[in-house]
């Protein structure tokens, strides 16, 4: 394994450090190495729903009842 190192404010380092121990993980260091993992896992996950979505074929315009239901639903589901 590879090691980097990182220098970040004291205010963040502390932020880091809490949400690590708040975790469960056993270091900073463990959870900063999970953390980045769980961004690549996402990153080649959105890559590929991106290259489905250009595979599916043109796309058509949604009408604004569509829009309304999309905003509606995220209201119920989030808030505002």
């Amino acid at each position: 394994m590879s090691t980097i190192s990182v220098n970040v404010p004291e205010p963040i380092m502390s932020a880091i450090a809490e949400r690590a121990k708040i975790s469960g993980y056993e270091d900073v260091s463990e959870f900063v190495s999970e953390f980045i993992v769980r961004i690549s896992e996402r990153q080649t996950e959105v890559e590929k729903l991106a290259v489905e979505g250009l595979q599916s074929g043109p796309s058509e315009p949604w009408n604004g009842n569509e829009i309304e239901a999309i905003r509606t639903e995220l209201k119920s589901k989030h808030g505002s």
